[in-house]
């Protein structure tokens, strides 16, 4: 039984781990992006990778080689970079050497870096470097979206910059589309370019619907007569976090042959301050972050003309330092995962070559530390692994089911081969559900048990019966993220994982469950997403 238990074992993790295979370029159908030729989804699985900053290089070529990152963001199973850039870059320095534009921010040490790991950097133009780059990502097998960011080569963003909307200091309507025409035309015949998006967090003063219309429906336009094979991503407004001038006036782009994709971002401290997630009751908080969302973006996937949302950058410190962050991204995971969307996670790199006047500053949202040798976060792998899995297949013939995911470790609950024992494991080999509404059993989808709560404190057991009410579970609070039954004694309990260092689920007492404004308990040991999949 054990032999037969470790080949399914590797067989599952294969199957879950193995990228799909895809061929370029892409499309839309519907809410989907696919692959063009084959009609298959293709899913998303994103890192943001900056080279839109004064140095106007990729970030970290003074670290490593190039081939080696991007191997190595491809062993860590991302399949595509947001590369930023600067309209700029391409509309006024493009013709500037990397070297010179090094020397020019007395960039010694990253220079010497540069030369001793990658070399071939040094001699191109600001724009054979971008280009350059994405040939290497390419040949390591990672798509690209390339990411009009900024106008000027600098950090962004702030309200009073100059380079938030149309006709700002910096912001030149007529420069913006002409940087956006030579990017299209420079990478027309490269396929490893999927997409490339209008403009990163348009926002300000002067921000509205009707010059957004015009000028995004410019923008769109221009690059699809350049390159009609390439995905077209545009960006909202207030930061990228809105939407919703979408539903009075539609972009007129009928003839954009399905390469329409939007996009949003999304951070604990997008709209008001992260503290939000720590001085307010935590479902109270999740819930309305999570309805606005729906409300500013995500409508744009439903109704009776959808689209795809490409939820272009969201993220946290990856030290896990930050309790606010934390809870955002339980919060937030867990939606993404029920929804199975495209996503880019702010953000790859450990540091920077120079940002806001600081030489090597780091990057605590960054995946690799700030030597850009190691993870930063060892619980890297297994909090995004389902994240980065396609969960949804609409091509595929396969039923639906649930697996049972807990957000805040990126855990599954996993049934043991006797049946006997439940506790938290790998979604790769995590046990299938079904749950048909509230008040209903969770049931085993391969063996029809169902899950029975024993009593508070204790590990809920796998039963034939079915029917009584220790068996009836149903979602409750205002995230529904709870997944609630009743004790014996008509007590209401809820599924939670003992504690941060353990993998044993019992069922107690539900925690925050009735949106009492004074009861700011971390609720997140008791969140669990019935995430529906027919892939895995």
């Amino acid at each position: 039984m054990g032999r037969i238990f470790q080949v399914v074992f590797f067989l599952a993790l294969f199957v879950f781990l193995s990228p799909y295979v895809y061929s370029l370029p892409l499309s839309t159908k519907e809410k989907w992006i696919i692959d063009s030729t084959t009609g298959r989804r293709v899913k998303l699985v994103c890192v943001n990778w900056p080279s839109h900053t004064q140095s106007m290089l990729i970030e970290g070529l003074n670290h490593r080689p190039l081939k080696e990152l991007a191997d190595e963001a491809i062993k860590l199973r991302f399949n595509c970079v947001r590369l930023t850039y600067a309209t700029q870059m391409f509309t006024r320095y493009a013709n500037r050497t990397v070297e010179e534009n090094f020397d020019l921010l007395d960039l010694e040490q990253a220079k010497a870096g540069l030369a001793q790991n990658n070399p071939f950097v040094l001699n191109k133009t600001i724009a054979e470097a971008y280009e350059a780059v994405v040939d290497v990502l390419g040949e390591s097998g990672l798509m690209v979206i390339a990411d009009n960011h900024i106008s000027q080569p600098r950090w962004c963003c702030s309200l009073d910059d100059g380079n938030g909307f149309f006709g700002d200091r910096y912001f030149d309507p007529q420069e913006w589309l002409q940087g956006l025409s030579l990017v299209a035309q420079r990478f027309s015949k490269k396929s490893t370019v999927v997409g490339m998006s209008l403009r990163n967090e348009i926002r300000g003063t002067n921000e509205n619907a009707n010059d957004w219309n015009n000028y995004v429906t410019q923008g769109v336009t221009t690059i699809h007569n350049i390159n009609p094979n390439v995905l077209v991503i545009v960006s909202g407004l207030n930061y990228d976090n809105d939407l919703r001038c979408l539903k009075e006036k539609p972009l007129n782009v009928s003839t954009l042959d399905n390469k329409l994709v939007f996009e949003v971002h999304l951070y604990s401290f997008s709209g008001d301050p992260e503290s939000k997630f720590i001085n307010q009751p935590l479902n109270n908080i999740c819930a309305n972050i999570i309805n606005g969302f729906v409300d500013h973006a995500e409508f744009v996937t439903e109704g009776s003309n959808p689209f795809p949302l490409f939820v272009s950058e969201y993220g946290y410190d990856q030290r896990e330092v930050n309790d606010a962050e934390n809870r955002f991204m339980s919060c937030f995971t867990a939606h993404l995962a029920q929804k199975d969307l495209d996503w880019a996670l702010w953000t790859w790199q450990g540091s920077y070559y120079y940002r806001e006047g600081q030489a090597e500053p780091g990057e605590t949202f960054g995946v690799l530390d700030s030597n850009w040798t190691q993870i930063k976060n060892p619980n890297f792998v297994q909090k995004f692994q389902l994240l980065q899995t396609m969960l949804q297949d609409p091509n595929s013939n396969a039923s639906f089911s649930y697996v049972i995911y807990h957000p805040q470790s990126g855990q599954c609950i996993q049934v043991s081969n006797d049946n006997k024992d439940i506790f938290m494991g790998n979604c790769s080999i995590s046990s299938r559900w079904t749950h048909d509404n509230d008040s209903t059993p969770i049931r085993m989808s391969s063996m029809g048990l169902c899950l029975k709560t024993i009593g508070e404190g204790l590990t809920p057991s796998l039963s034939t019966d079915c029917l009584g009410p220790q068996s009836s579970w149903s979602a409750i609070s205002n995230t529904k993220l709870h997944l609630a039954t009743i004790s014996q004694d008509g007590k209401s309990l809820c599924l939670q994982v003992e504690s941060s260092n353990s993998s044993k689920i019992v069922t107690n007492s539900c925690i925050c469950t009735n949106g009492a404004p004074n009861c700011l308990q971390d609720t997140r040991s008791q969140w669990f997403e019935l995430v529906k999949t027919n892939t895995l």
